[in-house]
């Protein structure tokens, strides 16, 4: 697949790359349709601490039903109680510092499109 990202199922913020430097931003809780769940830092390349998210490699139809979430921001809720997972524009990676840090100060987007427009208008 290359390399890319995702944002928080429950506060549309950005999952990034540990060589950012941000762990509250990299760490993520990977939840999946059928209860199970799945924790550690996200790599860029569809793993977490090293394994594939997706069973036998990347899947889209399979990686886009699985819900990420900041592991500072999950409070233990179920599959069913988070929205979806977005792309992340910049891939994790390509971000700019000005963005992260309104990011972080921020806490939480109220939707995508709210990410979106930080994303854009702090040059991502």
């Amino acid at each position: 697949m290359g390399f890319f990202s995702v944002t928080c199922a429950k506060t549309h913020l950005p999952v990034v790359v540990p060589e950012i430097g941000i762990p509250q931003l990299n760490e993520v809780v990977a939840l999946y349709p059928d209860g199970t769940k799945r924790e550690g830092s996200w790599d860029g390349y569809g793993r977490i601490d090293g394994r594939d998210v997706v069973d036998g490699g990347y899947d889209d139809r399979k990686f886009g039903q699985i819900k990420f979430v900041l592991k500072n921001k999950y409070a233990g809720e179920a599959y069913s109680e988070l929205g979806k997972s977005g792309r992340e524009i910049g891939q994790g990676y390509f971000l700019a510092r000005p963005f992260l840090h309104h990011s972080i100060l921020k806490g939480a987007y109220k939707n995508y499109a709210e990410y979106k427009r930080a994303f854009n208008k702090f040059g991502g």
